[in-house]
């Protein structure tokens, strides 16, 4: 029933079927726009009990977030080489 009312949804709204299924497409928009936030939270409030799944099957790694992670910078100081 929900599934059904979704797809009324989205054609009423004119908008594309997304990739990967019904309501899994959303929750994975969702969970993965949240992954500068606190794994925890972002599992409790999305309803996931694990954050296992969460990570494996509904955060996705996507260029802005890499450019991200590759663009900043923080010095580590490590007493065996010195630095």
């Amino acid at each position: 029933m929900f599934d059904r009312a979704l797809l009324v949804a989205e054609r009423h709204a004119g908008l594309p079927k997304l990739d990967g299924s019904t309501w899994h497409a959303y929750r994975r928009k969702w969970a993965s726009e949240r992954k500068h936030l606190p794994l925890p939270d972002v599992a409790a409030a999305g309803g996931w009990k694990d954050t296992q799944t969460l990570l494996t099957c509904y955060q996705a790694a996507d260029a802005n977030t890499m450019l991200t992670v590759m663009s900043e910078t923080r010095k580590v100081t490590d007493r065996a080489t010195g630095t």
